[in-house]
This record gives C-alpha cells, structure tokens and sequence, in this order.
C-alpha cells in the first residue's frame, strides 16, 4: 500500500470491484484483472478509491495526475479555513484591584490583536457561593474594556468552581 493509502495496479487484491473510467462513467461490476487489463490498454492505472462492507470502487486514471489534484485542493482547503486564536485569563473573585487592571491590559493587547479572551472565574470551597463577588469581578473587567470588547458568551457557572464568559474583539 502506497504511503497515501491507495492500493494502485497490481497492489490490489480484492477480486472484484465496481469499475469508473477516466470519464466518469461506471463500467459496473467486474473482476480486478479485466479491469487492470482496460486501465493497461488506455496506459492509465487502476486505483482502488474505496473500499468498505464490500463494495470496492475502483477507477482508471493517471495517477500522478489524482494525488497532484488531491494535494492541491487539500492544500486550497487549508487556505480559506479560518483560525481562531484564543487566551485564557484566570482570576479569583478575591484578585486585588491592581491585578486585575494587569490582567485588563493584557486584555486589550490581545483583543487588539484579533484574540478571542475566556475569562474564567475560579471560586474554591465557600466563596463559590458569593455569586455577587464573582459577578462584580466580570462586570468590572468588562467596564474596563470598554469599547474594545462585544461579549459573545455571557458570564456561566460551567462546574462548582469554575464561571466562564467568552469575549471577542469588537470590529
């Protein structure tokens, strides 16, 4: 088997398969020597596509010229995808107010270069229940943003100790 996962010629070992030719069309169901025999003849190669419960798709064509395509639009695909960068910021609804302007500047840094910030809120033991501690602590780290910041998911309670807001840069 090549290193692309293709069994191509005479690496093939199923005895029959449903055949396409180069143009498309499906030749039907016949055995993989008559069908390597037809690739041969038009001095093309018989690749086996697919290959599951059964039924075996094989197809006559160039080769080379199916992994060079492959590769291209793999390649194409990659291009138009869209990477979305992220940072995690973690307090305590205890953090002093001097940290959290370090962290809010942080913040605009980021924000300023296209990442999307998750501000998580750790409340350990008691304090997990002062949900109006952990409450101010978000808000004023919003207010501090300000303008710079559209807040795509509010402040949640994600487990017992962990609240969770999702922010994203404002265009």
């Amino acid at each position: 088997m090549k290193k692309d996962g293709f069994q191509i010629n005479e690496e093939i070992k199923v005895k029959t398969m449903l055949v396409i030719d180069e143009t498309g069309n499906k030749l039907g169901e016949m055995e993989t020597s008559k069908a390597l025999e037809l690739a041969n003849s038009k001095n093309l190669d018989l690749v086996l596509v697919s290959s599951n419960n059964g039924t075996n798709i094989g197809k006559i064509l160039d080769y080379g010229k199916f992994i060079y395509e492959m590769k291209k639009k793999s390649k194409d695909s990659k291009k138009n995808q869209v990477i979305i960068k992220n940072k995690e910021i973690k307090v305590k609804p205890t953090i002093g107010s001097h940290d959290l302007m370090v962290r809010v500047n942080n913040a605009k840094k980021w924000l300023s270069s296209g990442y999307q910030i998750k501000f998580v809120v750790l409340a350990y033991g008691r304090i997990g229940t002062k949900t109006d501690m952990i409450t101010e602590i978000y808000e004023k780290f919003v207010a501090e943003l300000g303008d710079n910041v559209k807040i795509l998911k509010p402040l949640k309670q994600n487990s017992t100790t962990k609240y969770e807001a999702l922010l994203v840069p404002n265009k």
